[in-house]
């Protein structure tokens, strides 16, 4: 079905990743497909659709939340802040949170977060009160697709909630905060300095 990502559509979108749907949905970079993070069986259909079973990053509501699923001391805090909400995966120390399906991390001690400068799936995320799952929109080894009309003729057996406008997005830039030095892993549309 296709949605409008659009506020009263928030606890629509809200309901299916209860429900255990898996959701396309827009985010300041590239459009995300996801699920919710707690739920192993959810998790395992997108990664069939995936064809592949690697670490999944998730999506928070606020950095309170994301204090729940990582280890985080008092400097990395300012650097988060400073870089979120925004485009950039964070791959931080995971602190082992029960509620998170084990099937995000795969034991690898580091679990990646994002806070996106996106109102309408944050808004979702703040509503279901969990973590959901983010990743592009593609099969294993192939690239994204962020073309709205490409996504509903393709992948119209999921849910869907568009929005208007049109970015060309190489997606998130990924930062590993798990040493000494924060290391880049990908460039994507955000600078890091």
């Amino acid at each position: 079905m296709l949605f409008d990502a659009i506020n009263t559509n928030v606890q629509i979108a809200g309901q299916l990743f209860l429900n255990g749907e898996i959701v396309i949905y827009p985010t300041d970079t590239i459009y995300g497909i996801g699920v919710d993070a707690t739920n192993s069986s959810s998790i395992s259909l997108l990664n069939q659709f995936k064809k592949r079973e690697t670490p999944l990053s998730i999506i928070v509501g606020s950095v309170d939340m994301l204090k729940e699923y990582a280890h985080v001391d008092e400097n990395i805090l300012l650097e988060i802040k400073k870089l979120l909400p925004g485009g950039f995966t964070l791959l931080l120390n995971n602190n082992n949170n029960s509620n998170l399906s084990k099937k995000i991390t795969l034991n690898t001690g580091k679990i990646g977060i994002r806070i996106p400068k996106s109102k309408f799936i944050v808004d979702v995320v703040n509503f279901i009160g969990r973590p959901i799952v983010t990743t592009s929109i593609n099969y294993h080894r192939q690239n994204p697709i962020n073309n709205i009309n490409t996504i509903v003729e393709k992948f119209n057996k999921f849910h869907i909630f568009r929005n208007n406008n049109i970015i060309e997005s190489k997606g998130s830039t990924i930062l590993d905060f798990t040493m000494d030095e924060i290391k880049l892993i990908r460039q994507g549309d955000e600078i890091f300095k």
